[in-house]
C-alpha cells in the first residue's frame, strides 16, 4: 500500500515540473538560506544544500545509506530504512536496535512511507549513490516533495573515503568522519599499492554461493560481488547470467558451478529467511568433485550486525575487502584477522568484541 502511494507522490511531483507557471526555478532546489544560521554545504553532486546550523535527526533512503550513518552518527539517526529481524542487530547498540523501520526511498517505486517520513521531520535526508544525473534528479525530486534538504555522497567502493568527509561536513561530524575516512583510504590503498604483485601468478577463482542451495550467484560486473576482483580474484560467474532469483540474484546449475569448478567458494545468506549452504556445498555427494571443496576452501562470509561482503554493499565492505584480500593471498595481504576486526568493530560500530564473540563472527570464515 506504502509503494503505490510513494509513485504517484513522485510522479505528481514531476508532472508539475512541466505545467505552466512551473518552470526551471521552482524544480531547483532553494540556493540560499531562509533561517538565521542556515548554512550552505555542497554534496558530492555539486547540489548546493541548504542545511540548518545543527543536524539533530536524519533519515537514511537505503541500507546503504543507513550503514553509513550509524557508523558515523548514530544519535542523528531517525530510523532504519528496513527491518532488522532475528540475529542482524547483533553487534548493534542497545538504544538503536528498537528505532522505527521508515523503509527505502532509491527509486520511483521503494518502499519509504512519505507520511511516516514527514511525521518524524528530519533536518537532512541523506543519499549515497554512483554520482550521476540519476541520483541528481531523484535526490532534487525528493527535496521538493518534503521540502527536507537532500544530501548526496558517492556510494561507490572507492567513493567512501570521500563520502565521510562530506557527511561529516554536513552533520557537523568532521573529527569522526576523518576518523573513519582514513580507515577507507588505508584499505583501498594497500589494495592498489600490492595489487601489481599479483600480475605474475594466476588469480584465483571465486564462487559466489547465494540462496538456501548456494545455487543463486552474482555475475562479474555486479557491486553485489565487486569485491572479489577488486581484491585480484576472478568471480567465475559471468556477465550474462539472467536474473530471476531470490532477490535478484542470478540462479545457475550445479553442473555449470562444476564446470566452472572454483578454487574458492563464498558462502552468504539471508538469515531471517534462509539457510547457510555451507552443509549442503560441503556434504553433498554432487559438489565433491569441485576443487574448492576437495581443498575444503569453503567460507562463509561474516555477516553481524552487516554482511563483509554485500547487502548492503556499504561501508561494512571495508573490512570484508582486507578478510578476503588476505583469504585469497595471505602472502600479498598478511592480516592479523581477528585483531583487525576487533579495531573494526570498535571504530565503525561503536562495539568492543569479545573474544567468544570474536569466534561466532570468524567460525567458518578462516582458513
Amino acid at each position: 500500500m506504502k509503494t503505490p502511494r510513494l509513485f504517484w507522490l513522485l510522479l505528481l511531483v514531476a508532472l508539475s515540473l512541466t505545467l505552466p507557471g512551473c518552470g526551471s526555478e521552482q524544480a531547483k532546489p532553494p540556493l540560499a538560506p531562509t533561517n538565521p544560521g542556515d548554512r550552505i554545504v555542497a554534496d558530492m553532486a555539486g547540489r548546493n544544500v541548504v542545511l540548518p546550523a545543527t543536524i539533530k535527526k536524519v533519515y537514511a533512503v537505503s541500507p546503504v545509506e543507513t550503514v553509513l550513518l550509524y557508523t558515523l552518527a548514530p544519535d542523528l539517526q531517525a530510523g532504519w530504512s528496513y527491518h532488522m529481524a532475528g540475529k542482524e542487530n547483533l553487534f548493534i547498540l542497545p538504544e538503536y536496535r528498537n528505532l522505527p523501520v521508515l523503509g527505502a526511498w532509491t527509486s520511483f517505486s521503494g518502499t519509504a512511507s512519505v507520511e511516516e517520513i514527514l511525521k518524524i521531520r528530519p533536518d537532512l535526508i541523506l543519499m549515497a549513490k554512483a554520482i550521476g544525473p540519476a541520483a541528481h534528479t531523484l535526490a532534487d525530486e525528493i527535496q521538493q516533495l518534503t521540502k527536507i534538504p537532500v544530501f548526496i555522497v558517492d556510494g561507490t567502493l572507492t567513493g567512501m573515503e570521500q563520502a565521510y568527509l562530506y557527511a561529516g561536513r554536513a552533520l557537523g561530524r568532521e573529527e569522526r568522519a576523518a576518523r573513519l575516512s582514513a580507515y577507507c583510504r588505508e584499505t583501498i590503498a594497500m589494495i592498489g599499492d600490492k595489487k601489481p604483485l599479483l600480475t605474475s601468478r594466476k588469480p584465483v577463482t571465486v564462487y559466489y554461493a547465494e540462496g538456501a542451495k548456494g545455487l543463486e550467484t552474482e555475475p562479474s560486473g555486479s557491486w553485489h560481488a565487486e569485491i572479489i576482483e577488486f581484491v585480484g580474484g576472478v568471480n567465475v560467474a559471468g556477465v550474462n547470467l539472467p536474473k530471476g532469483g531470490t532477490l535478484g540474484r542470478s540462479p545457475v546449475s550445479l553442473e555449470q558451478v562444476l564446470l566452472w569448478n572454483p578454487e574458492v567458494i563464498l558462502i552468504s545468506y539471508f538469515h531471517d529467511s534462509e539457510k547457510s549452504s555451507f552443509a549442503q556445498i560441503m556434504g553433498a555427494a554432487d559438489w565433491r568433485d569441485i576443487r574448492a571443496v576437495q581443498d575444503r576452501r569453503v567460507y562463509e562470509i561474516p555477516h553481524y550486525p552487516f554482511n563483509w561482503f554485500d547487502r548492503p554493499p556499504s561501508v561494512n565492505r571495508l573490512i570484508g575487502i582486507r578478510w578476503l584480500a588476505n583469504l585469497l593471498y595471505p602472502d600479498v595481504y598478511p592480516l592479523d584477522l581477528r585483531a583487525e576486526v576487533k579495531k573494526f568493530y570498535a571504530l565503525f560500530y561503536h562495539y568492543q568484541l569479545t573474544e567468544e564473540e570474536t569466534d561466532q563472527l570468524l567460525r567458518r570464515s578462516q582458513r
